[in-house]
């Protein structure tokens, strides 16, 4: 099913199309590590990318070709995979067995001991913390990633276990991707996305829930979108099991342009964010009815070249519903200098509160920020939401934060010793879990996803919030 033109005809909003077609990518450099899914289950092609649209009661997938991104393996239908299979032989069998031994004999010996090594006179013996995300100490590889790249995050839940995915520039401009599951207790190392994005290009990352089946639980899917040459609105793709460097996201069919080599990005499911030449920040949504929607006003002009900060408002946010909704938290720093809080409603048509942050920021700041559920008094899920804003100061250097906990308002601002080092002019990203209505997943009150990352001498750094204080996480261990 294709989305209906757009033709949006606001002045302005320095958006243009282009017809051109997207350039394909050679899929053939990714490496060679490669991830288990979460679940063990496949549901769709590799070759296709799929979103859920919401039909009376049921859902439809739709499924939008790839534009030459390496299929995983297998039939590029549904219906193939799904196929009558040959009779099994036992040389089969024992073929699958011993592929099953060399994949755990990898996973312990050579992933884990990727840790190891990095591990290596960085603790005290007898020292771990199994089932932490734990950077581990000082063993990170500067040269995988572009001094200042932008940074996005997203992370998710499976059961008692969860995921974190982190997506940074190399100093080839191409995407690279790393990910930690507590299954495993480590880190990746760097996936080639094969993207490559301009040099400096502004990341947005989110993620959604797939439904294939209402009988089957939710897959987690990330999507992220970037910036391309030129200046194309692009995006990619991915779940666990299938194309490891994406697919080719939806968006990129449409040609979305804009000509503001200034601005910078950010995105919660259903929407992204970026901002126009004339200073007007700008919503591109995901209807789940007709697709990606055309770029348009929120109504907030911010100061040029902005960060941006998308977060949800409430607990159990919008992403799902058959009607067009993008509820939302916007956080930029106005005309004035100072960071201020955009509040708005379901569709995005109405703005529901509009505040200012305790805080005045210089012109080259960035920002990350996440949030989670408020607890009432008796420690039960409530709608509401309690954020955290981390910004820095880029002449100093200095990381602060300032966060909303309760209903008196903003507090702050505070810093923290798990801030210093942090290199000037560096990109903050943190994430927060997804929340949808369909299928309902409300944020939860938990802290366990609460990570934030940021560069250090090139590095990237890792730290945590438990609720209560910051945890140094180390530098991530990049080979």
């Amino acid at each position: 099913m294709d989305p209906p033109p757009r033709t949006p005809q606001q002045p302005g909003l320095e958006v243009r199309y282009d017809t051109t077609p997207p350039t394909s990518v050679d899929n053939s450099r990714a490496g060679d590590w490669n991830h288990p899914p979460h679940d063990g289950h496949s549901y769709t092609s590799p070759a296709v990318e799929q979103k859920i649209l919401a039909i009376h009661n049921g859902y439809e997938p739709v499924a939008h070709q790839a534009h030459n991104y390496a299929d995983a393996g297998g039939s590029s239908t549904l219906e193939n995979q799904r196929g009558t299979s040959p009779p099994r032989r036992p040389w089969l069998l024992l073929a699958l067995g011993g592929l099953v031994v060399f994949v755990l004999a990898g996973v312990i010996g050579g992933v884990a001991g990727w840790r190891v090594t990095a591990d290596l006179n960085q603790r005290p013996a007898g020292d771990s913390n199994p089932g932490t995300l734990d950077g581990d100490g000082s063993g990170g590889n500067a040269t995988q990633i572009m001094q200042n790249s932008a940074l996005a995050t997203v992370g998710w839940r499976i059961g008692s276990d969860f995921t974190v995915q982190l997506f940074f520039q190399g100093p080839d401009s191409r995407l690279r991707r790393l990910q930690y599951t507590t299954l495993y207790q480590n880190w990746t190392a760097p996936i080639d996305m094969d993207a490559a994005p301009r040099a400096g290009a502004p990341l947005g990352a989110s993620q959604l829930w797939i439904v294939p089946d209402p009988t089957l639980p939710g897959i987690p899917q990330a999507e992220l979108f970037y910036i391309g040459s030129p200046d194309k609105i692009l995006g990619i793709n991915w779940r666990d099991g299938y194309a490891r460097a994406g697919l080719g996201d939806s968006i990129n069919g449409l040609m979305y342009r804009t000509d503001n080599s200034g601005t910078q990005m950010a995105a919660y499911w259903p929407s992204m964010v970026v901002q126009a030449s004339n200073g007007d920040v700008m919503d591109v949504t995901w209807d789940y009815e007709s697709g990606f929607q055309a770029p348009k006003r929120i109504g907030v002009t911010a100061s040029p070249g902005t960060a941006l900060v998308m977060l949800p408002r409430e607990a159990l946010h919008s992403a799902g519903d058959p009607n067009p909704a993008s509820s939302a938290r916007i956080v930029y720093r106005d005309t004035t200098g100072r960071l201020r809080n955009f509040d708005r409603s379901a569709a995005g048509l109405e703005q529901v509160s509009s505040g200012e942050l305790p805080v005045t920021v210089d012109a080259n700041f960035t920002m990350g920020g996440f949030a989670v559920a408020r607890l009432d008094s008796d420690g039960k899920r409530s709608q509401s939401v309690n954020t955290w804003i981390l910004y820095q100061d880029s002449k100093t250097g200095n990381i602060s934060y300032v966060y909303e906990d309760d209903a008196t308002g903003w507090k702050g601002p505070k810093t923290d010793p798990v801030f210093d080092g942090a290199d000037k002019a560096t990109h903050i990203a943190c994430v927060t879990a997804a929340s949808a209505k369909i299928p309902q997943v409300p944020l939860e009150g938990s802290h366990d996803l609460s990570h934030c990352f940021f560069q250090v001498d090139k590095k990237l750094k890792h730290i945590h919030f438990d609720g209560q204080s910051w945890e140094d996480m180390g530098i991530i261990p990049i080979p």
